[in-house]
């Protein structure tokens, strides 16, 4: 009996859904479609052609994740740098997050309605009790609209590693990220500026689009935030000097206090300068932007114009620029009064301003 109730199990398996007390000439009685679970996710771990090969792969070696945030994400685009037309500025900081400087910056760009890109060590945030603040900060600079990209897992120089080796550290970043944050960054700063050919044809096939900078602040000898803005503020008179686009991408650091600072400082005195642009009639003012307002897919824009171009801010830009100006017309000679400090953009640790030539296989400026 028990040999015949295995067959007829085995006779109903492979007939369909045909019960095993049916008669042979029975109709198939309809299947139920097969329940799936439905998660609402998309596919974060990879943004380029490497999701294609994991889609191939093993779908079991990593599992899918909902989406916990709407975020911004710019993925495979055209190397952000050098200028942009209009005096559009998108700040950037290098190195995060810090338990003891992070969360005053962000009081800072909250307060000043700034939003700008976080570019974190991933070693910081990893998964591990000794990272738990690190992760926390990590996620409130998501929640007060700001986006966070790749900087290397230790912040090595990529180019003085074998092929293992930086491969790892943007793999291990990538990771450590996208644990703490539930959704993987598109954006990748090379530690130091430094990369080659390989390893920017990899940020490609991993889906990153590599960010650089126009300009930077003198943080690492003792400066302080008036003298760093100062040193900012010379570097847009020289690039205006020099006949080349004004907007650009501002190099900063959370690691320092002056540097948070800096942020502040830096941003009352551009909103200063907009008044006297205000007065004169000149409507491409200094505005904060997000990074989106420079991204292009991949294949399009191009190397920067040798033609300084200019772009009106919006209707809604000017009338807040020009509210504010109301609002503190008392405070604007102090604020000025910046402009006093004398400094040489020509020192080590201001930057060139003359512009940035895209790299062939080498590195790019430090």
């Amino acid at each position: 009996m028990r040999a015949a109730a295995a067959a007829a199990l085995v006779l109903s398996v492979l007939d369909g859904s045909r019960a095993a007390g049916d008669p042979p000439g029975a109709e198939a009685a309809p299947t139920a479609p097969a329940r799936v679970p439905e998660v609402d996710w998309s596919p974060d771990e990879f943004s380029g052609p490497a999701y294609d090969d994991w889609l191939l792969g093993d779908p079991f070696r990593l599992v899918p994740r909902a989406r916990s945030q709407v975020v911004r994400r710019y993925p495979r685009g055209t190397p952000l740098q050098g200028g942009f037309p209009g005096r559009r500025l998108l700040l950037t900081f290098d190195d995060g997050p810090f338990p003891e400087t992070t969360p005053r910056l962000l009081e800072i760009l909250a307060r000043e309605k700034v939003h700008a890109v976080f570019f974190v060590v991933a070693g910081r945030v990893d998964e591990t009790p000794l990272r738990r603040n690190g992760r926390r900060m990590v996620q409130q600079i998501i929640a007060g609209g700001h986006v966070v990209g790749n900087h290397s897992f230790n912040h090595p120089h990529l180019v003085s590693l074998a092929e293992e080796g930086w491969r790892q550290q943007i793999q291990r970043a990538h990771a450590a990220i996208f644990s703490a944050i539930d959704y993987a960054p598109t954006l990748f700063r090379p530690p130091y500026g430094h990369f080659n050919g390989a390893i920017d044809r990899y940020l490609t096939y991993r889906g990153y689009t590599r960010v650089h900078w126009t300009y930077v602040a003198d943080e690492f000898r003792g400066r302080s935030p008036e003298v760093m803005t100062r040193g900012i503020m010379e570097q847009f008179a020289e690039r205006e000097r020099l006949g080349r686009n004004l907007g650009g991408i501002l190099l900063l650091h959370d690691s320092h206090e002056r540097s948070v600072d800096c942020a502040g400082v830096l941003i009352r005195r551009l909103k200063a300068e907009n008044c006297t642009l205000l007065d004169a009639g000149d409507d491409d003012i200094w505005r904060f932007v997000d990074v989106g307002e420079f991204f292009q897919p991949a294949g399009q824009g191009g190397d920067e114009s040798t033609t300084a171009s200019s772009l009106p801010a919006a209707p809604a830009v000017l009338e807040e620029a020009r509210r504010w100006c109301e609002e503190h017309a008392g405070e604007l000679d102090e604020i000025r009064r910046l402009d006093d400090i004398q400094v040489n953009i020509n020192e080590d640790g201001f930057g060139s301003v003359a512009g940035h030539d895209p790299p062939d296989e080498g590195t790019t400026e430090p």
